[in-house]
């Protein structure tokens, strides 16, 4: 009966599994291909039965023009930063710096096109970890 109680004082008085090793290479995964995505690559996962998950560029520029179109409702879009940044596009002027006054503010490092991706890739992170693990691990 000792050993019964002894293990159940274990179970009971446990340590949740440290999972900060975890949620470090997730945020990693999330954080590489939210540049690759930014960049104008898909981000797909191959998976062993059916089609490959993840996003794709048209996904993202469809998330992007709904979040231009959520400005544009609520009254908080700038069309004149629009058309200065078609503009300047035209004359091949420098149109990078223009995209904050387009998307408008983000706490995130790399701005809001940045923040939109990493939200788009957060659901597919596990499954990224564990391919990325997978394929580290073939010989």
């Amino acid at each position: 009966m000792g050993a019964l109680r002894a293990a159940q004082w274990r179970h009971d008085n446990a340590e949740p599994a440290d999972e900060s090793a975890y949620q470090e290479a997730a945020q990693h995964w999330i954080e590489s291909n939210a540049e690759s995505l930014v960049g104008g690559c898909d981000v797909l996962i191959p998976q062993r039965f059916g089609g490959p998950i993840g996003v794709r560029q048209d996904q993202f520029m469809a998330k992007l023009a709904e979040h231009l179109r959520a400005l544009q409702e609520a009254e908080q879009d700038d069309i004149n930063a629009l058309a200065l940044l078609l503009l300047q596009a035209q004359a091949g002027g420098p149109v990078k710096s223009m995209v904050p006054d387009i998307l408008g503010p983000s706490d995130h490092v790399g701005g809001k096109l940045f923040e939109i991706a990493e939200s788009m890739l957060e659901e597919y992170a596990e499954q990224g970890v564990r391919y990325d693990s997978d394929m580290a691990n073939e010989p």
